[in-house]
């Protein structure tokens, strides 16, 4: 049986820094990761990520605090984040920001900003790095793999965390593991199990379970299965957050029929950044949004009511000719290959034939344009409230792509208390039993809602603290 004091499962954004402040204790860390390479999510995400009382606020004049800071999540949030885990996270975000930049990271020189991908601070405090997440991987892989040398640690890739042990009274005692290589198992002893396991964005069923039948639509890396946090539910803790799922607004799937969405090919459906010069209609032919509302929140609280998250983006071709690119991350050639062959790309002769090849019904789907067009024309006002009309749509070809709302981060996880041990249903601590980042939920710290900075920088800030505050309270008690 092998022995540590501490196991972290995964290598992410959470569990790289979480590793790195443990192992400074001089605590035995064993790390173990599905993958091949570390970095989690941060391989695909955009890596934004908040603080206030940064040395970059300073530098500018922004006046912040933790207490705003805290202010405009619970704004934003409209109250559904954890007010405790906010109180334990905010004050040490802006530290975070500067660990990152005094390690060499390379922020983007427009930073901090107010960012309007997600609904908006009223202070900029928005910060990213010259290559999204790979910015914050190229500063914290480094220091983890130098961590990871030291004689106290241990990592182990294309390795699974299987079953958590107990002491047969609920104490986890460690962990039995699976080379995902050979087949091979091990049991690890540890005095805590830290999971930082990330979320299930990358499996359909659990996702469907945890977030009230849904369907997947995703970003998220392969190795987000859930697992982590299945095998705590497993032990009896709690699985929380269900209630607070809401898709982000949105993607287009890769393949014809398949559900992966990859960042690079995000639509430009922000109106601060490209105004809209289509309309968004649900599968029965109707608007079911106003399209320029700058509310992201709004956005995609209305996508979330639609029963399949999914909507055609409708327009013609002189739209296409005159607007600002929809899709400004897809080349030339691949627009044509999706024009041609992608089963989510409709080109149409007449109305009746987009309503053939979307299925979406004629008579809705021509009263629907038919409004539209009729308060352009007319100069009265959009059955929506919207404001920006450029064009009606008129033809000779209409268009048309399905959308759909997805996911980087999920919203259900391990309950936690506010020293991040993990709860039974009861509401009592598993003892040794620790989670981090998604594996507690991407809404214990955003609610029912995507607030900037708030997935990235919590991991990052959490993972740090744990590992100290774990790693020195174990060293304390072996030398007791």
């Amino acid at each position: 049986m092998l022995k540590a004091d501490i196991v972290i499962i995964g290598a992410g954004t959470a569990g790289m820094p979480c590793a790195i402040e443990a192992v400074a204790t001089g605590a035995h860390v064993l790390v173990i990761e599905q993958s091949d390479k570390p970095g989690g999510t941060l391989h695909v995400t955009l890596g934004h990520m908040s603080g206030a009382g940064t040395s970059k606020q300073k530098e500018r004049g922004i006046e912040d605090t933790p207490a705003a800071h805290k202010a405009d999540v619970e704004r934003i949030s409209r109250n559904t984040s954890r007010s405790d885990l906010l109180e334990r996270s905010l004050p040490l975000q802006g530290d975070t920001v500067d660990w990152l930049l005094a390690n060499g990271f390379e922020m983007d020189p427009s930073c901090p900003e107010i960012l309007y991908l997600h609904e908006a601070y009223r202070t900029p405090r928005t910060y990213w790095g010259v290559n999204r997440g790979i910015s914050i991987l190229k500063v914290v892989r480094p220091l983890f793999e130098a961590a990871m040398a030291k004689p106290n640690a241990e990592i182990r890739y294309r390795t699974e965390a299987v079953e958590l042990m107990t002491d047969g009274q609920g104490t986890v005692t460690g962990v039995r593991l699976k080379n995902l290589d050979n087949g091979s198992e091990d049991i690890v002893s540890a005095g805590a199990v830290i999971l930082a396991s990330g979320g299930y964005g990358a499996s359909p069923e659990r996702f469907a379970q945890w977030s009230g039948g849904r369907p997947l639509y995703t970003a998220a890396v392969p190795t987000s299965t859930g697992s982590g946090i299945a095998m705590a539910e497993k032990l009896g803790a709690k699985v929380g957050g269900q209630d607070l799922f809401l898709p982000t607004y949105a993607g287009v799937v890769e393949e014809s029929g398949g559900h992966r969405i990859v960042w690079d090919h995000m639509p430009s459906l922000t109106p601060q950044v490209r105004q809209p010069w289509e309309i968004h209609v649900d599968r029965t032919g109707r608007r079911f949004v106003q399209e320029d509302i700058e509310s992201v929140d709004a956005r995609e609280n209305a996508l979330d009511t639609l029963p399949d998250l999914s909507f055609w983006c409708v327009f013609d071709d002189p739209i296409l000719q005159e607007a600002p690119p929809l899709l400004p991350g897809w080349t030339p050639e691949e627009l044509s290959q999706a024009w041609d062959n992608h089963a989510s790309f409709v080109v149409a002769t007449s109305l009746s034939d987009l309503a053939d090849q979307t299925g979406m019904p004629l008579e809705a789907l021509a009263e629907t344009i038919g409004a539209y067009n009729s308060a352009i024309t007319s100069g009265g006002p959009d059955p929506l409230g919207r404001s920006h009309r450029p064009m009606p749509i008129e033809g000779p070809n209409y268009r048309a792509i399905l959308m759909h709302g997805m996911v980087l981060k999920t919203a259900a996880g391990l309950t936690v208390d506010s020293d991040l041990n993990v709860l039974d249903t009861q509401g009592r601590p598993i003892t040794n039993l620790f989670a981090l980042g998604e594996a507690m939920g991407g809404s214990t710290l955003s609610g029912k809602a995507f607030v900037g900075g708030m997935s990235v920088t919590p991991a990052l800030t959490l993972g740090r603290w744990l590992g100290r505050e774990i790693g020195t309270r174990l060293q304390r008690e072996q030398a007791a």
